[in-house]
């Protein structure tokens, strides 16, 4: 693949980095009090989308950066370790991203796990405070054990987003090194 190529699947993936950004920049600055509304709930759902949208879009500079020939349309994490698996080699960023990816605890499965559930199953699960000591806050709940994240969503996305962001510039200068 031409150099070219490969800067236009960085800036695909810093794309989708920067879109999440609006839509969490909008959850911010235009939403006062978090009602649960139509705006706010289709830009929670328009973050989730891009914001895992930055890390499938790195699954395709991975995937030439190690030269596993995948086709754009069977890019997956899974495949990926397969084509790893075929030629029998360890790529770490693959690994990294699996693990988060599959640990219940980490960011990124959350966020996955509410993703999925927001586009196949019902929206983004939340808990709302009125009164005490977390009066104001909404918190993500997670939607397959019950759980709260406890610290208001707008943070948790942000919290997330920075995460994201320094992983995925991290595992791609270890991948061009890896590669060069």
């Amino acid at each position: 693949m031409a150099e070219g190529d490969i800067a236009n699947l960085k800036n695909r993936t810093e794309a989708k980095l920067r879109y999440a950004w609006v839509h969490l920049n909008e959850l911010v600055t235009t939403i006062p009090y978090h009602v649960g509304d139509d705006f706010e709930r289709a830009h929670q759902e328009s973050f989730l989308y891009h914001f895992l949208g930055a890390k499938d879009a790195f699954l395709a500079e991975l995937n030439v950066y190690y030269n596993c020939k995948l086709p754009p349309d069977n890019l997956t994490l899974g495949e990926l370790r397969k084509a790893r698996k075929k030629l029998n080699k360890k790529y770490h960023e693959i690994t990294a991203l699996h693990n988060l990816e599959n640990d219940d605890t980490s960011w990124l499965s959350k966020a996955k796990v509410m993703r999925d559930y927001a586009t196949h199953m019902h929206g983004i699960a939340r808990t709302y405070h009125h009164g005490g000591p977390h009066h104001g806050n909404v918190f993500l709940r997670n939607p397959k054990t019950g759980d709260n994240i406890e610290i208001h969503y707008v943070d948790e996305f942000s919290n997330w987003l920075s995460l994201m962001s320094d992983l995925l510039q991290k595992l791609r200068e270890s991948a061009i090194k890896n590669n060069s």
